[in-house]
């Protein structure tokens, strides 16, 4: 922080009360609870109370006859530790007099120089005073002596500690003492006994050292004040600048008090170039001490004088202070104050508020945008600090993008708007009341709403590449976002806004009418189509509306609506699709059906029929043609419809059948017969009207493969229409010749097809023309194979025989086995008798055991 940045005005910190004047020179000061201690040259020792007004309680003069260089109450134990003629010596105040202790276990702190005392009691223990925790550490030239309170005395906590200069000066923050020296300061780890040096002191300058908390201190090096943790570390504010070298400093939160000359300086700890006191408090004479008996209460003492130092009311200290914008220093008073808990947060609130408004009115946008945040401002109070970003605002945006400062500002305001929108987003209401619960995410929906309504602003005004993922994520207002991206032609944010918000019609209306304008960026149907592909099932009426236009002028293209592979499109109904491009896109059937068949393997009997359908209507109408027609074409055409019925598990034959002319297509009709099982109709279709006898031999083949019943029959069948061909395949078919008999064919299907032929049907029909040698090799596989299967079922009938055999000699074997049961046999399982109603189980070791406890037995 710069010195610039801090131009505070003076105020009244603390109200000085003169309490006693002496003619002795004052050397320590000590005060506990309503009590003072003065401890002066000649060695006595003065007991005063401050309440209702100082008066002296006691006085001890005889205590010693050397100065009183130190004194500290102990108001726990209600004692006070004094350093006097090289000793340090403990008095017993609990009786509101000034009683020396004998204390054996202080003897060895003759030669002391300082000490310095650390107390604690542990939480939740305050009320028991042995639970107090007393150490004492002393210097004693150039070493450190510890010790710990227990009982009526000090006793020695551990070894002495060497030091390689005698302390002038010691603070105990923690487990730590601060030591300094002549030259230097050193830092002592009361729990690891270990001394490290700090740094040197300043020149000619006596050790300074001050406790700001249990952590930290501050030690003066020439006019600074060193602020540092107990670990040896600088904190963050680091110096803090006097206008000369004090003698002392005191440290009462939030304030340092500093002796400099015959002045007193209050400041607050700020780093800065240059000094920035708070009040200077003018004092007749030098200041030799000062002690903090309470926060807001300090004693002070000069050479003959003591007075107090009593801190002015927060309350009125922080109205000061907002008159005067110190908000910084009116946060800390508010936050120490002793008000209730509810009245401290409530006034902290406002003045962070007020701070908040007071650095964005210095343009300082980005630290009031912290404070807003740390405040949970309502983002409408903070958003309202930006007039044209307010809905219903007409100013002109474009203006105030030239201006820098705007944009500072509306960057500070997307950092803040940006966490609170992820704040919301993160912590959904988890209250159990549904009243409650609706109530809060109705507010919480407003302010979403509100929050990103605004960001689409900013972003307009700053960085228009974030628009688009703002839109895909929002609560923006439907309306105002609307008019504001019409307004800047961001017709592609536009349609994420509408996606967003499901209305798929506006979206494709618009991306419709802008595909026709040359200078757009959504010129063209890829647009169309890729927001079409995403929409899914559930709009698949206006998947159906829309698409319309895109296939009629890009027909590759718009099929990809109905074919890419994504799921949302894979997930459309296809019979409804199919139906749409039966009605308006004929020419597309067939691509849309090989795709949803052969790419996602579809089995729906629906889809497999119609594409024969539409291969039948083609090549129909290939057939209708005149020759110039594309026979490659149709031959494609053809082949790819026979392969299909060949292949397609998943067509209804029957309903396919019907639609074949009885004049043609008698190749496709065979192999739906063949689906059918109607065998006789192919075979006589392969030999009457193709003539083509392989074809009908392969048939065979293939249905005597498939091991069916009667499968064996199918050669018969065969071979009876080659002896005896028919008439038509089909009664009532004309210009179909009859075929001669093919005796030739039929020896030389019996010849190469012996195994598999049926011989007793066959005999019965072959014709007696045929010789017997031209069929010899058929009749000798016959044979062979019938004496094949009479062994086999020979070899059978024995083995199962023998099995039956074996079986009956088991039978009988068991059933003359007996068992004699009485009223003295016993379960083996629970050991009861068999009374006569039981059932019983006899196991295979010959053990008779009830039926109830065999089953338990073998659970």
């Amino acid at each position: 922080m710069r010195a610039n940045d801090l131009q505070f005005k003076m105020h009244d910190v603390y109200e000085v009360v003169k309490l006693l004047k002496y003619s002795v020179q004052i050397e320590s000061i000590t005060a506990y609870d309503n009590y003072l201690l003065v401890g002066n040259r000649l060695g006595h020792i003065f007991l005063y109370t401050t309440s209702p007004r100082v008066q002296l309680v006691d006085c001890n003069k005889t205590f010693s006859k050397r100065p009183i260089l130190q004194l500290t109450a102990i108001s726990e134990c209600q004692i006070v530790i004094c350093l006097s003629d090289e000793r340090v010596s403990v008095l017993d105040v609990s009786r509101d007099k000034v009683i020396h202790l004998k204390t054996p276990g202080l003897q060895k702190t003759k030669g002391a120089s300082y000490f310095t005392v650390n107390v604690k009691t542990p939480d939740g223990l305050q009320s028991n005073p042995s639970n107090t925790v007393v150490r004492l550490c002393v210097a004693v030239k150039r070493q450190l002596q510890v010790y710990y309170w227990k009982g009526k005395d000090f006793l020695e906590h551990s070894e002495n500690i060497n030091l390689p200069d005698i302390p002038r000066t010691l603070v105990w923050c923690d487990q730590t003492v601060v030591i300094g020296c002549k030259n230097e300061y050193y830092l002592f780890d009361v729990t690891m006994e270990q001394v490290k040096p700090l740094f040197l002191t300043g020149k000619n300058q006596e050790p300074i050292i001050t406790k700001i908390s249990d952590t930290m201190f501050g030690v003066v090096k020439d006019s600074h004040l060193i602020v540092m943790s107990t670990m040896g570390k600088v904190s963050e504010q680091q110096f803090i600048k006097w206008v000369d070298t004090p003698s002392i400093i005191l440290y009462d939160e939030p304030y340092l008090i500093a002796s400099i000359g015959d002045k007193l300086y209050v400041q607050t700890i700020e780093s800065v170039e240059s000094s920035v006191s708070r009040q200077v408090i003018s004092a007749s004479s030098k200041t030799m001490n000062m002690f903090t008996c309470k926060s807001g209460l300090i004693y002070v003492s000069s050479t003959l004088d003591v007075c107090c130092l009593k801190a002015v009311p927060f309350s009125k200290q922080i109205k000061r202070l907002l008159e005067d914008k110190d908000f910084q220093l009116a946060l800390k008073l508010a936050n120490i104050s002793d008000e209730s808990i509810d009245d401290k947060e409530k006034n902290v609130s406002q003045i962070r508020t007020l701070y908040a408004n007071d650095l964005f009115e210095k343009k300082k946008y980005q630290e009031s945008m912290r404070e807003f945040l740390k405040l949970n401002t309502d983002p409408y109070d903070v958003i309202r600090l930006f007039p044209n970003l307010l809905p219903q605002s007409d100013s002109d945006y474009g203006e105030e993008i030239l201006e820098k400062e705007m944009e500072i500002k509306i960057v500070a305001l997307i950092e803040y708007l940006t966490e609170v929108r992820f704040n919301l987003l993160k912590e959904p209401n988890t209250k159990n009341q549904t009243d409650i619960l609706e109530i809060n995410t109705n507010h919480q929906e407003q302010l979403l709403q509100i929050i990103d309504t605004t960001l689409l602003k900013c972003y307009l005004q700053t960085n228009d590449a974030l628009i688009a993922p703002l839109l895909r994520l929002n609560h923006c207002h439907l309306l105002e976002t609307e008019t504001t991206l019409k307004k800047y032609k961001k017709y592609s944010e536009l349609i994420i806004l509408y996606q967003t918000k499901g209305l798929h019609s506006k979206a494709l209306e618009l991306l419709q009418k802008q595909s026709d304008d040359s200078d757009s960026n959504l010129k063209g149907p890829e647009r169309t189509i890729q927001y079409l592909q995403n929409i899914g099932s559930n709009n698949i009426d206006i998947i159906l509306q829309f698409s319309d236009w895109v296939l009629k002028k890009y027909p590759e293209e718009g099929l990809t609506i109905f074919t890419e592979d994504v799921a949302e499109v894979e997930h459309l109904p296809r019979p409804k699709v199919l139906d749409f491009l039966i009605r308006n896109h004929k020419n597309l059937i067939i691509p849309y059906l090989e795709h949803v068949i052969h790419v996602w393997n579809d089995t729906n009997a629906i889809c497999h029929n119609a594409l024969i359908h539409q291969y039948r209507e083609k090549l129909q109408k290939y057939n209708s043609m005149s020759m110039q027609a594309d026979e490659q074409t149709a031959q494609n055409t053809k082949t790819k419809l026979l392969e299909f019925l060949e292949q397609s598990k998943y067509y209804t034959p029957e309903t396919v059948l019907v639609h074949f002319p009885l004049d043609g297509f008698f190749e496709e009709r065979a192999i739906v017969l063949g689906k059918l099982g109607r065998h006789e109709q192919v075979l006589s279709m392969y030999v009457t009207v193709l003539d083509d006898v392989n074809r009908a031999i392969n048939y065979c083949d293939k249905v005597y493969k498939l091991k069916n019943e009667n499968s064996d029959q199918i050669y018969v069948i065969l071979l009876r229409l080659l002896i005896d061909p028919p008439d038509s395949w089909l009664a009532g078919l004309g210009d179909v010749s009859k075929p001669a008999p093919n005796l030739e064919k039929v020896i030389e299907i019996l010849n190469k097809n012996a195994a598999q032929i049926a011989t007793p049907d066959v005999l019965k029909v072959l014709p007696d023309e045929i010789p017997i040698h031209r069929i010899r090799n058929f009749l000798v596989t016959a044979l062979d194979k019938a004496i094949s299967n009479r062994r086999l079922y020979q070899v059978n009938r024995g083995l199962l025989y023998a099995k039956l055999l074996k079986i009956q000699q088991q039978r009988i074997f068991y059933e003359s086995q007996n068992i004699t049961l009485t009223e003295f046999n016993i379960c083996g399982v629970c050991k009861k008798r068999f009374g006569n109603q039981s059932a019983f189980v006899r196991c295979p070791n010959g053990e008779i055991v009830h039926y109830s406890c065999h089953n338990h037995k073998a659970d």
